[in-house]
């Protein structure tokens, strides 16, 4: 499959390269800097690379400085990156990597800022609206819960790609972004409440081969805790449902990256989400079905970064090594985004079904986010007295 998709790449290099004899040449902006023996000048940047080059200027400036380079071998280096733009980039399926790769990964950032909530929520969900009071009756439990919420990956495959890193192209364009957690739930003191806590840490090259074959070359690594009080409105019992409220809290850091020996595209995250709840639940002899809201507001930063071996990557890599050098072709960029509480206020239902067998707790559950259209399930298995 890698091998047809480099197959395809040189065939469509082939064709840009043919069309851009015809092709208008590649828009510019003018930037100027200081050469080594301190004289100003401007060289014509392409459209792609010039808010970063622009924004790397100082760095490119001390660059120049330090490896001597004048004013002339400078305007040398910048028309060949021109010239390499005119040609279509040859190498890439892109002629447009710079501004691919930034719009691709802030989109990826956009999507987990409404992923990681979904995924959250979906940890430390028990069937019973409320469990009960610790005294009299005990009442407590500790299991395992294993859960997933769908992502979008297709931005970042997009960024993979106009970075080189052609295996990307086989990872399917929807993942589920998994959850395993370890969770503990303990019954309220004179009041009926219930208090619960949990920790869940992910690390997709510990879920096997088949798995870490199926998302290659990408890799993802997080955890989360968080804690819960529910509040029980209707205590029930019987056949009479219990109807509680609650409030809850959870944090999630972590680090998702896609790369080859030649490129790598990384971000690192991190999410707090606080939520209000309501549930219901009502118990049939030993089955437990189960329904419920969430009004949940998330807080999140992520902050990304690209390099790129463009020497290696584009066909004309070797007549760009001063470019590269000095930095008017940049082999490292970056960016972050931050969304706040206020601008990501996430209504989410959510329901499921308990199977109560004696000290052994089983329960399934499935949510739904409206608003950002993202599904969710769950699964646990607990004791619990």
């Amino acid at each position: 499959m890698i091998k047809a998709r480099k197959i395809l790449s040189i065939a469509l290099s082939a064709v840009v390269s043919v069309s851009a004899l015809y092709a208008a040449p590649v828009q510019t902006v003018p930037i100027t800097f200081v050469d080594c023996n301190g004289n100003p000048f401007t060289i014509d940047v392409p459209n792609d690379i010039a808010k970063i080059v622009n924004e790397q200027k100082g760095l490119i400036n001390q660059k120049i400085k330090e490896n001597g380079v004048t004013s002339a071998q400078a305007q040398d280096a910048a028309q060949k990156v021109k010239d390499a733009y005119d040609s279509g980039l040859a190498g890439l399926e892109t002629t447009t990597p710079f501004t691919t790769v930034e719009n691709g990964l802030n989109t990826f950032t956009e999507n987990l800022n409404y992923v990681l909530p979904n995924s959250q929520s979906q940890q430390n969900v028990w069937a019973q609206a409320w469990i009960g009071k610790l005294i009299p009756g005990f009442h407590l439990g500790a299991g395992l819960n294993a859960g997933a919420a769908e992502m979008d990956v297709t931005p970042l495959k997009d960024a993979a790609l106009a970075l080189g890193i052609e295996e990307a192209g086989d990872v399917p364009d929807k993942l589920a972004m998994p959850t395993v957690t370890g969770d503990l739930r303990i019954g309220g003191f004179i009041l009926p409440f219930d208090i619960g806590f949990n920790f869940c840490s992910v690390d997709s090259t510990k879920f096997g081969e088949d798995f870490e074959s199926k998302i290659d070359p990408v890799t993802f690594d997080f955890y989360t805790i968080g804690a819960d009080l529910r509040y029980a409105l209707v205590q029930g019992g019987g056949f009479v449902p219990r109807w509680s409220i609650g409030v809850g809290g959870y944090y999630t850091k972590g680090n998702v990256s896609v790369a080859n020996s030649t490129a790598k595209a990384s971000l690192d995250f991190e999410t707090t989400t606080i939520y209000a709840s309501t549930q219901a639940s009502v118990k049939f002899l030993c089955l437990i079905p189960f329904v419920g809201g969430r009004v949940m507001a998330s807080r999140s930063t992520a902050g990304w970064n690209a390099t790129a071996n463009w020497s290696e990557i584009l066909d004309d890599g070797p007549s760009l090594q001063q470019a590269l050098e000095i930095g008017l072709l940049p082999e490292s960029f970056g960016g972050q985004e931050t969304v706040d509480f206020k601008d990501n206020i996430i209504p989410q239902v959510y329901a499921g079904i308990g199977l109560d067998l004696l000290i052994i707790n089983i329960t399934a559950s499935a949510s739904y986010d409206f608003k950002n259209s993202i599904p969710g399930a769950a699964v646990s298995v607990r004791l619990a007295w």
